[in-house]
């Protein structure tokens, strides 16, 4: 029997034509292109992960609230219990504030460049997504944003900061006159945020501000991209909405307890989150120095333009080299960005740029 050359069923038609998420991946001895710590967690960490991994019951469901984590997160962040939400890393609780709160007939406000999850994932859930340009420095364009939110009265407004891909920080006048405007939600993602000044987390507007949203994640900083694990902060009764969209015990146990011992172990990751933070500024530097214009980051990877930003990516590559290239991303055509490592694969990176800019 022979198969089908059509589907079954056509999916949805305001899907139809979109992108899904995309992180081309080659294979390089220095993968410096997805953000991720240099870093392993320590062999204090793995063994006392193991021992907690050890006494979970897998046989039994995990805690469909995950209580201990929440608790925890509670104590790290001086935030209510009951105003954290965890999941499967931050893009899923970005799913699920635009499951509970976007969706048919609402809309979200978003700036570009930036993530671009937060354009799909609006669009998963139906709703429909405005993009505006940053500026000549890839800021939010503040009047262009307030106007924007006047016209438009979007349910939910989309920053992130410290943003991806230009490693940009928002003002916090900034987004607090985006609080000050929005009609529904303002969610600031601060997947970076452990490699900027902690001064600078919109965590300290949470107070005076019920309509706001911070998401986090344990990926970047905390070495724990492969254990999915992401949380957000927010009004308890904005994250009692998000209850009602997650599926049940849908954070493994063995998640919950790699978060709490994670969390055990804050001061050895935020060293190692500095020591990143010093490799980024080093290469931003050094790449100035060669006379490349760089973005000022303040996250754990630098951006930067190039002549020739397929060729540079290749002959990075061909020296074992991967990093991220940008050339189909309106306003980024020259750019390509590095992420910071370890100190020798910052030696290796920039002595692969000096062989390349000589030829």
């Amino acid at each position: 029997m022979s198969a089908p050359t059509e589907p079954a069923l056509a999916v949805r038609s305001d899907l139809a034509g979109l992108e899904p998420y995309s992180s081309p991946q080659r294979p390089a001895r220095y993968r410096m292109n997805t953000n991720e710590s240099p870093y392993e967690p320590s062999p204090a960490f793995r063994s006392e992960l193991a021992g907690a991994i050890s006494a979970v019951e897998l046989n039994r469901y995990p805690d469909k609230d995950a209580h201990d984590l929440c608790e925890e997160l509670s104590l790290h962040t001086a935030w209510p219990q009951e105003g954290i939400s965890v999941a499967n890393g931050s893009n899923e609780v970005l799913l699920h504030l635009c499951l509970a709160y976007a969706g048919t007939n609402r809309t979200v406000l978003t700036f570009e460049p930036t993530y671009s999850l937060h354009s799909l994932i609006p669009r998963m859930t139906g709703a429909e997504v405005v993009q505006l340009a940053r500026d000549d420095i890839f800021e939010v364009d503040l009047d262009a944003a307030v106007t924007a939110t006047r016209d438009l009265r979007p349910e939910i407004v989309m920053v992130c900061s410290p943003n991806n891909p230009t490693g940009v920080l928002e003002p916090l006048p900034s987004i607090e006159a985006l609080l000050e405007e929005a009609p529904g939600i303002v969610i600031v993602d601060e997947a970076y945020s452990e490699f900027a000044d902690p001064g600078d987390s919109a965590r300290g507007l949470l107070e005076e501000h019920p309509n706001l949203v911070v998401t986090k994640t344990f990926s970047k900083a905390w070495q724990l991209a492969g254990a999915r694990i992401g949380y957000a902060l927010g009004h308890p009764a904005l994250m009692e909405g998000l209850a009602l969209v997650r599926l049940p015990y849908h954070l493994s146990a063995l998640s919950q307890v790699t978060a709490l011992v994670a969390l055990r172990h804050a001061d050895e990751s935020m060293r190692l989150a500095a020591a990143v933070a010093e490799e980024r500024d080093r290469i931003a530097i050094e790449l100035q120095a060669m006379g490349v214009k760089t973005i000022p980051s303040h996250a754990n990877f630098v951006l930067f333009e190039v002549d020739d930003p397929p060729g540079v990516w290749t002959r990075l590559l061909e020296r074992d080299v991967l990093i991220r290239i940008y050339t189909g991303t309106p306003g980024l055509e020259h750019a390509v960005r590095v992420t910071a490592g370890r100190p020798h694969e910052t030696e290796v990176f920039l002595a692969a740029m000096r062989e390349i800019l000589d030829e």
